[in-house]
Parts: structure tokens; C-alpha cells; sequence
């Protein structure tokens, strides 16, 4: 069997960005964001995953991602949140994914050792939610990117995700984590960050 290899970021950043459009595809189902009905049962990394049926909002997600490729390419990214405020606008949750890509050797890296490892983080996240408190009703959400730069040279115009520099809350808040990689091409951590309030009513 033909081995396809990553021979550079640019290719890493690629898959790193069809992971996160999963991710945040299969958290707005599991957060229940969304009523259930609208998400359909697909194999992505081949791991059976919710995906939203409304065309909308699927587009919505793929293009805010792929507008972060050039950025994730470069490096300037340090975290891709999915942040979820209530209905009076108060952060309760974010979903962390804090990444660092680095320089691939020569010979590149088998693509099926990345899916492997993005694999395990799907996995992870299929459970979190036994972690978690049930969420207020009404809530919206948003991905955030910080980045490791403060320019603003990165940020091209019509991007649809939100470049931030604070974290936001404004009380006290708890991290729980969720799964993390270590690799010679590419270090990533998930974790989920909660008010303290929302940690200690989670459900039994």
C-alpha cells in the first residue's frame, strides 16, 4: 500500500484544519448547541462523528477554518477556542486546542501517523461530555484564534473568525484536559476551561 507523506507545514496545517472542522462540528453536538435532529452520523479519521445537516452552518464552519490555514501554516497561531456564552452574553465554556506546528524534516511524515494521533483526540472528545456540566439554554458560540503575534498583518479582510488577545473571563475557572500530543511535527493540547460555578454542578 502506497504511504502518502506530509512533506511540509503547509501540508500538516491542511489536515490539523479538516481535524478542527470536525471537532467543532462534533463538539456543537455533543455541547447540544443544536438540537440533535439536525446533525447526521458520518466516519471522519474513521471515527464515527456527528456532522450538521444545515448547509449554512456547514459552511459557515469550513469557511471559518479554512481561513486559518494560512495562518496555522505560518505559525502565528497559538489557540483555536470554540467559546460558548450564555444568553446574557457571560463566557461559560471554551474548548482549547493550543497548537504548535514546527519544521518537518526532509523526508516528511507518513499522513497516517498525524490521522492516527488526530484520531485518539476525536476518541477523547466522543466522551467529554460525561466531563461536563449540562450547558444554560440559549447559548451561542464563536471560534476564537490567539495568536502568537499581535499583528495584524496576519488577519486577512473577511475572515470570519475572531482574532483575540484576552481570555476572557471575568471569574474564577477551571481547566480539565482532554488529551495532548507531542510529536516531532506538530504539539497540540485540548483542554475545556469552565467557570468554577459550572464545574462544581456538573452532572452525575
Amino acid at each position: 500500500m502506497e504511504v502518502v507523506r506530509l512533506s511540509d507545514r503547509g501540508d500538516v496545517g491542511e489536515l490539523v484544519c479538516e481535524f478542527l472542522e470536525v471537532c467543532i462540528h462534533q463538539l456543537l453536538h455533543i455541547r447540544e448547541l443544536y438540537p440533535a435532529e439536525i446533525f447526521e452520523r458520518r466516519r471522519h479519521f474513521n471515527v464515527p462523528v456527528q456532522w450538521a445537516r444545515h448547509p449554512d452552518l456547514r459552511e459557515y464552519i469550513h469557511s471559518a477554518v479554512t481561513n486559518l490555514h494560512s495562518c496555522i501554516q505560518q505559525g502565528v497561531v497559538d489557540k483555536i477556542i470554540l467559546s460558548v456564552v450564555d444568553n446574557n452574553q457571560v463566557l461559560v465554556e471554551k474548548f482549547v486546542f493550543r497548537l504548535g506546528l514546527k519544521q518537518l524534516s526532509s523526508a516528511g511524515v507518513p499522513a497516517q501517523h498525524l490521522e492516527f494521533a488526530l484520531r485518539g483526540f476525536l476518541l477523547k472528545i466522543s466522551v467529554s461530555n460525561e466531563l461536563l456540566s449540562p450547558l444554560p439554554l440559549d447559548c451561542s458560540w464563536e471560534v476564537v484564534a490567539h495568536l502568537k503575534s499581535a499583528s495584524l498583518d496576519t488577519v486577512k479582510n473577511g475572515q470570519l473568525w475572531t482574532p483575540a488577545d484576552d481570555e476572557g473571563w471575568d471569574q474564577s475557572f477551571t481547566i480539565t484536559s482532554i488529551k495532548s500530543m507531542q510529536s516531532s511535527y506538530l504539539d497540540m493540547q485540548l483542554y475545556v476551561e469552565r467557570s468554577v460555578e459550572r464545574a462544581t454542578n456538573k452532572k452525575s
